[in-house]
């Protein structure tokens, strides 16, 4: 189990309007493994009817705990930077995850795996070094802290390129039958968001609210983690920090057939 034992009470002014929590004491003995009965109304989970979800994670609790996450530990993309879990801070029940100048960011991938099922997220992000790309992906199983898919699989479900006012979204999809397929909306991503994923053998499908903005026939065959990550592209968009905000998480099951 490890503990994510502070909160910034104060942050760089673009976030100032946060009111994070005060630096947390010992972690509790367990989390609560209960998901939400009903999720939010502008959920695809709701508008689609996808049930209740195998796991979930609501950061109600004052520590993240290993048995579910993959921590981040490693150097950045290409080798810049450095990612570590001493970015993650818990406060008001959401997760934030936190970039500095220098590229030390944060990233977490969640342990539970599949191949076939439903993904989805509620985020808000804040204007910030265009350098940094907020990230909520599906990665083969154990988490996206390397810098290329051993599987050339990858599903980018909400993504931010070189985006300092968080103005676009962007899906990311990579197959090995299908290459790379792209697809965007334009969205105010500094106001709350969900954003869901559906893989299957008959292809993904991206929501933005419950509605669907990307398609593809091709899709990913491994067992896939959801991934957390604020990644650090320097000499690709303007400098300085950058924070993500994560309220929850749901995965949802899918039999084999769709």
């Amino acid at each position: 189990m490890i503990l994510r034992s502070r909160a910034r009470t104060a942050v760089l002014s673009m976030v100032t309007m946060l009111a994070l929590g005060t630096a947390f004491g010992a972690a509790p003995a367990e989390a609560s493994s209960a998901c939400p009965a009903a999720p939010d109304g502008s959920s695809a989970a709701k508008a689609r009817g996808w049930g209740a979800p195998v796991w979930c994670a609501e950061f109600e609790d004052e520590y993240l705990d290993s048995s579910d996450w993959v921590f981040y530990d490693t150097p950045g993309h290409a080798g810049k930077g450095r990612r570590t879990s001493k970015e993650l801070y818990l406060g008001n029940g959401a997760l934030y995850l936190h970039g500095l100048a220098d590229g030390t960011t944060a990233g977490l991938g969640a342990r539970h795996a599949q191949s076939y099922g439903r993904w989805e997220t509620r985020i808000r992000l804040y204007r910030g070094a265009g350098a940094y790309r907020p990230m909520a992906l599906l990665w083969p199983n154990g988490g996206g802290g390397g810098e290329y898919s051993a599987t050339r699989e990858e599903i980018d479900f909400m993504g931010v390129y070189n985006d300092p006012h968080r103005q676009r979204a962007d899906f990311f999809l990579e197959t090995p039958k299908g290459g790379h397929e792209l697809g965007y909306a334009d969205v105010d991503m500094t106001t709350w968001h969900t954003y869901a994923v559906e893989n299957s053998p008959a292809g993904v499908v991206g929501y933005l609210d419950g509605r669907e903005w990307f398609r593809s026939s091709h899709s990913t065959r491994s067992p896939m983690s959801l991934c957390l990550q604020l990644d650090w592209f320097p000499g690709e968009g303007s400098n300085g920090e950058a924070w993500m905000e994560v309220d929850w998480v749901r995965i949802y099951p899918m039999k084999a057939d769709g």
